[in-house]
């Protein structure tokens, strides 16, 4: 009985721990905001402009509006390089980070929160009717911006059996304007949080975006996101990730391709990106050991 009790206080003792209140103190830009206690706290699942972009001082503002002075309640997901506290941040009833994206403030952040629709289906919608930062016709995303890439994507032709990868996500799937989510048939890329995840993503960016792509069409996964060959010219980009050693041959979906079974092994062989690590984990099994903790 006593071990009962002492787990079940363990418990509750966690489930305080993953949120916490304070009242916002100062808010430092449109993500970012300093409790009266000190604690620097990072919205999670959005991007706002960075100081020097159009609409930063908006964005500010706006977050000032929703957020200054009152006690809020922020759900913790994290800790980032800065130690910021990250999290969902809630005004009352009011999840911030809907509201700043609802009106066209900040973006959704789809690397670092990939699973939220909510926030994803908000910025297009905002964009649809131009408003706040969409009200300008090639806004800066926040990271490009960051990155030192501060002019905007250039208008691309694009051909009717082509679309153009307006935003790479992660090292195997990417966006288009229409908000079409594709996914690379047959690799699997380093998740968010396993080496070589920041490395396959830029190298994907570097190969598709900003550029038209012809997609030989697979099929559509569980996340409702199409799955395809990508072509880029004559290059199989599926087939250059695994050729650079920034992914995976993903055999249970795609047992029969044995180009890129061999341009795995080849890889492997010459110890390219991912596999000059002894023991990389393949993505599937990091996926799965992160639901079982």
């Amino acid at each position: 009985m006593i071990k009962k009790l002492l787990l079940i206080s363990m418990l509750a003792c966690t489930l305080q721990a993953e949120t916490i209140t304070g009242t916002c103190k100062r808010v430092l830009d449109g993500d970012t905001l300093i409790l009266t206690d000190g604690t620097t706290v990072q919205i999670w699942g959005i991007d706002a402009p960075e100081k020097g972009q159009d609409y930063a001082d908006k964005a500010r503002a706006h977050l000032e509006k929703l957020t200054k002075g009152r006690k809020l309640t922020i759900e913790v997901k994290d800790t980032d390089q800065y130690g910021r506290v990250v999290g969902e941040v809630k005004a009352g009833d009011k999840d911030v980070a809907y509201f700043m994206v609802r009106t066209g403030m900040a973006w959704h952040d789809d690397y670092n929160a990939p699973e939220a629709e909510g926030l994803n289906k908000s910025m297009y919608g905002a964009r649809k009717k131009r408003r706040g930062l969409w009200a300008d016709d090639a806004p800066v995303r926040p990271y490009d911006f960051r990155k030192g890439k501060s002019t905007p994507m250039p208008q691309v032709e694009v051909a009717a059996d082509e679309v153009l990868c307006e935003h790479v996500m992660d090292g195997d799937t990417f966006r288009t304007p229409d908000n079409t989510r594709v996914r690379l048939w047959g690799i699997d890329a380093p998740e968010k949080g396993q080496p070589y995840a920041d490395k396959a993503r830029a190298r994907l960016k570097e190969l598709i975006e900003g550029k038209a792509v012809r997609l030989e069409w697979k099929d559509k996964d569980q996340h409702a996101r199409e799955v395809a060959i990508v072509y880029a010219g004559s290059t199989n980009i599926n087939l250059q990730m695994v050729k650079d050693g920034l992914a995976w041959h993903y055999e249970y979906f795609a047992p029969d391709a044995e180009d890129l079974a061999a341009a795995e092994k080849a890889a492997r062989k010459k110890r390219k990106g991912l596999w000059a690590d002894k023991n990389p984990v393949n993505p599937y099994e990091f996926r799965k050991r992160n639901r079982e903790e």
